[in-house]
């Protein structure tokens, strides 16, 4: 298996919402009632988190919150405003984290579900 990679081809899970150390337990929560509420189950099919934070070695006031939103269309100009709106509220309420990347794409949906999962979904 290549690092990062499943034997399937799929991106392998890196880590797990139980690993998320306490420090930014409160960065994730408030990540995801603002992706809940600016996206709502009508244009997001599910959030991956995915980097230091889930793997458990994020380093408060060093790590960034990384991000992925599968989207059940082609993210707009819209999608991807709400998204950096998010970016910015969360950068300025938490200073455990350096920064915010919030990455939306479509959610490619075959019979195993939506392809591109990561680390830590919700």
């Amino acid at each position: 298996m290549n690092e990062g990679w499943t034997a399937t081809g799929t991106i392998a899970r890196e880590g797990a919402l139980d690993r998320v150390p306490a420090a930014f337990v409160p960065v994730v929560d408030a990540a995801r009632a603002h992706i809940t509420e600016k996206f709502g189950r009508t244009r997001l099919h599910s959030a991956f988190l995915y980097g230091s934070i889930p793997r458990g070695t994020a380093t408060p006031g060093v790590s960034d919150l990384d991000l992925q939103l599968a989207l059940h269309d082609e993210p707009t100009e819209s999608d991807r405003a709400d998204a950096e709106a998010i970016e910015a509220v969360l950068d300025r309420a938490f200073p455990q984290i350096d920064g915010v990347g919030i990455v939306a794409l479509p959610c490619a949906v075959d019979e195993a579900g939506c392809s591109g999962a990561t680390a830590a979904g919700w």
